[in-house]
């Protein structure tokens, strides 16, 4: 006698909402793979040099990279200028004009509001390839801002080359010429010397700690380094 088969049982509701559901979050679970990565950023690669200006002997490149770039007095300020487009050509134009661009041109640095920290890129590139001939003058103008002063001294304490004025190069106190140097900078520069001196040898909060004590002599000089 053949075995009776067993009826088939028909689905409960119950199962088939566990069904549907394992349908819904497989198909979630598909969306979610075919979503493609964002591609990764890369730099577009720089053209090479001008085959006929690398055929040329290196002093008469020189010639014509100093006729490019050297522009007499350049002043540079947060905003601007920039380096010259001529130096973002390729990476071998950039070697072999970047000295000369910071060398042969003097440089008139405007720092308004003792916000040097916003021109420490220009003066990394400057100290790179410069020489101490080279000729660069920094004019502190604008008015007092003590977080601005602040982001400076903790740009000189943490980095060789940030932008430090020289004494000899402070704006004068009045037009009558009785007082030569501005309080203010006078104060700033003892700040420099004192964030120069610690540098590297113990953390900026400590140098902040040292510091806040010439914000006390600022504000009984004037209410706006409050």
């Amino acid at each position: 006698m053949a075995p009776r088969k067993a009826p088939e049982t028909q689905p409960t509701r119950r199962s088939g909402r566990i069904e549907a559901a394992k349908v819904v979050q497989q198909a979630i679970l598909d969306e979610q793979n075919r979503v493609k990565k964002p591609k990764r950023f890369r730099r577009p690669q720089q053209r090479k040099g001008c085959r006929l200006l690398n055929q040329l002997p290196g002093e008469i490149r020189n010639m014509i990279w100093h006729y490019a770039v050297v522009q007499g007095t350049i002043t540079v300020t947060s905003s601007g200028p920039g380096e010259p487009a001529l130096l973002k050509t390729s990476k071998h134009i950039r070697r072999e004009t970047q000295s000369i661009y910071y060398r042969a041109n003097e440089f008139r640095v405007e720092i308004i509001d003792y916000d040097g920290a916003a021109l420490t890129p220009f003066a990394r590139q400057r100290n790179h390839n410069s020489d101490p001939k080279s000729s660069c003058k920094i004019l502190m103008l604008g008015d007092p801002s003590w977080s601005n002063l602040m982001r400076w001294c903790k740009d000189i304490s943490q980095t060789w080359c940030a932008l430090v004025p020289v004494l000899e190069q402070k704006r004068a106190r009045c037009s009558c010429g009785r007082h030569p140097d501005d309080p203010d900078d006078d104060v700033a520069e003892g700040m420099f010397r004192i964030a120069m001196e610690l540098r590297w040898k113990v953390g900026w909060a400590t140098v902040e700690k040292v510091l806040e004590g010439a914000h006390q002599a600022l504000i009984a000089r004037s209410d706006d380094w409050a």
